[in-house]
C-alpha cells in the first residue's frame, strides 16, 4: 500500500503512473489497466478541482486485484450519481458518470468534511 498525499494538479499525472504500474502489478490486461487509470484520473481531477484543492490518493495492489482510494478535504458531494449520460446541455456530471462505467466497483464515502472515493479493479483470470 502506498499513499501520495497532497496531490494537486501538477502531480496528476504521477499518480497516473502509479496507478498503471500498480494494475499492470495486479495482473490486469491493457484494456483494463487503461480503462482503469481513465476512470482514477477523472476522480483525482474531481477531487482536486471541488475538493479543496489537494487529494490524498492510496493504492494497494493484491493478487488480481487493484484499489485505489481518493480522499479530498472539501464540503462534500451528492453521492447520488445518474445512471444516465448528462444531456449536452448540462455542464458537468460527466466525471463520476464515466467512472462509473469504467471501473468493476466505486464506492462514494461524502460528508461535510471531504469525499473518499474508492475505485476497484479485478483482472480476468487466463
Amino acid at each position: 500500500m502506498a499513499t501520495v498525499r497532497g496531490v494537486t494538479a501538477p502531480g496528476v499525472a504521477a499518480v497516473r503512473h502509479r496507478v498503471t504500474d500498480a494494475a499492470v502489478s495486479a495482473g490486469l490486461d491493457s484494456d483494463s489497466t487503461e480503462q482503469f487509470t481513465i476512470a482514477v484520473n477523472e476522480v483525482v481531477i474531481n477531487a482536486i478541482q471541488h475538493g479543496g484543492g489537494t487529494a490524498d490518493v492510496t493504492i494497494e495492489v493484491g493478487l488480481g486485484a487493484v484499489a485505489v482510494t481518493v480522499r479530498d478535504h472539501g464540503g462534500g458531494m451528492s453521492a447520488d450519481v445518474s445512471p444516465r449520460l448528462p444531456s449536452p446541455q448540462t455542464l458537468g456530471g460527466r466525471g463520476l458518470w464515466l467512472v462509473q462505467r469504467l471501473c468493476t466497483d466505486v464506492t462514494i464515502d461524502t460528508s461535510g468534511e471531504g469525499t473518499v472515493i474508492t475505485l476497484s479493479a479485478f483482472a480476468t483470470p487466463r
